[in-house]
């Protein structure tokens, strides 16, 4: 009875430290259509199977030698791993001919709003059912020095 016991207490207090990995957002697609990334160009743009280039729609990241465009790339890497779900936005493609969508984890957290929220990228303001809701979390970011780009720098 007693290793009874003690297997029992083991058991949870392992079960609490293990690290919940959910990521939570308000936007969420666990429907949508899944695609395998293959790369990831920049803080804002994926390379999908078939060398398609799919560019967020809801946001606009700091590019090449732009503070904090690194750690957008990186964060956007780590979001996307090997797949992606992507939920179309009120036009297919840009005007370099990119494709354009919302992304999701592929368990269905929002990208987009994750990017923002985490202060690595502005809110697209070129339309879109998500629009008003992104716009509104970058204004919540910036008030309150979220992340890279909103942080108050000391000199």
């Amino acid at each position: 009875m007693r290793l009874l016991v003690i297997g029992v207490f083991l058991v949870l207090t392992a079960c609490a430290f293990v690290k919940d990995d959910t990521i939570e957002t308000t936007l969420w697609c666990d429907d949508c259509r899944e695609v395998q990334v293959t790369g990831v160009f920049d803080g804002d743009t994926v390379i999908t199977a078939g060398d398609r280039v799919v560019r967020l729609f809801g946001v606009d990241a700091p590019e090449g030698d732009e503070r904090c465009a690194k750690e957008a790339t990186e964060r956007l890497r780590e979001l996307a791993g090997g797949m992606i779900r992507l939920e179309d936005g009120p036009w297919p493609t840009d005007e370099f001919g990119r494709r354009t969508a919302y992304l999701y984890t592929v368990d269905g957290a929002s990208v987009d709003e994750l990017l923002i929220r985490e202060g690595l990228a502005n809110a697209s303001t070129k339309g879109g059912q998500h629009k008003n809701y992104l716009v509104n979390l970058e204004k919540e970011a910036r008030t309150t020095d979220v992340g890279c780009l909103w942080q108050t720098r000391l000199p």
